[in-house]
């Protein structure tokens, strides 16, 4: 640090003060004056910006470098400091492999224990696919499911939509045997001992998907991460009627193969999905605004 006395008054001046999360490019930096009896400054910040006429100057270095950082008080005093400007430090997040553990067949009602084994978790979200909304953010949930058909569950770590996983979880309702119960006649027939309500494993039924635009829109940015193949897409859907998809509103329809390869590892920021539904709840079309991402 430099001092200069370059008027007649005495100067009462001996240092300014940097405040800074890092003296780091981007990195919002306040310089204080911390003098007595001052009524004007000058800030010069070497970088070819505004001067500043405040005692308390907000400043941001765009690039990494050494500056000479002056600041003319009363326009006699004079201080100098030379700082050197970091590059921002970048820290990358780290992607996790998330796994938990659902049952892929459930009754209605019943309690299921969720169970989350994603190593460096701090913050989850699950949905269980019976609304649009977040069910649960405990780590090992406890849900039961009230209505039947196949539900998308889905868990996402962290609060970022990549760290995201999906599971289907087929819902249905458990067949009750109607009591044998005593019958008066004068016929001699044998009687059960007692009435038994016997609750029986019904046989596997077939459920349409029911994924909603919240979860197909997580899906598409796992798409686009790159960490979903298309047959895991296309399963969402029901399989002897693929959807139609419209992008942006343009004229043309496409197949969702070709808007699969078009968003797959690709950089992109959706802002809304639509769903199209016939009558039996399969999904015929699928409407998507997005735009790419670039670096400029």
């Amino acid at each position: 640090m430099a001092f200069k006395n370059n008027g007649k008054e005495g100067c009462n001046v001996e240092d300014f003060e940097i405040e800074g999360q890092a003296l780091e490019a981007g990195e919002v930096l306040t310089f204080s004056d911390l003098s007595e009896n001052s009524y004007a400054w000058r800030w010069y910040f070497g970088d070819g910006s505004d001067i500043s006429y405040k005692s308390k100057a907000v400043h941001v270095f765009k690039k990494p470098g050494i500056y000479k950082v002056k600041l003319l008080i009363n326009n006699t005093c004079v201080l100098e400091k030379h700082l050197t400007i970091l590059p921002k430090n970048v820290v990358v997040e780290k992607k996790l492999d998330i796994d938990f553990f659902v049952p892929s067949r459930v009754y209605v009602g019943q309690k299921i224990k969720f169970l989350d084994k994603t190593e460096d978790g701090t913050s989850w979200q699950w949905r269980f696919g019976e609304n649009d909304g977040v069910d649960s953010k405990i780590k090992n949930p406890t849900y039961a499911f009230k209505t039947t058909g196949v539900k998308t569950v889905s868990l996402v770590v962290n609060g970022d939509k990549k760290n995201v996983k999906f599971k289907d979880v087929v819902v249905v309702s458990p067949e009750v045997k109607k009591p044998i119960r005593k019958v008066k006649t004068n016929v001699k027939v044998e009687v059960a001992p007692e009435e038994v309500v016997e609750v029986v494993e019904p046989p596997k039924v077939e459920f349409v998907k029911t994924i909603n635009e919240i979860e197909l829109t997580e899906l598409i940015y796992v798409i686009a991460d790159g960490k979903l193949s298309y047959e895991g897409f296309k399963n969402n859907f029901c399989a002897d009627k693929l959807p139609l998809v419209q992008i942006n509103d343009q004229a043309k329809y496409i197949s969702l193969k070709s808007f699969y390869d078009l968003v797959v590892g690709k950089k992109i920021k959706i802002k809304e999905v639509k769903i199209n539904k016939e009558k039996n709840k399969c999904i015929v079309l699928l409407l998507v605004y997005y735009k790419q991402k670039t670096f400029f």
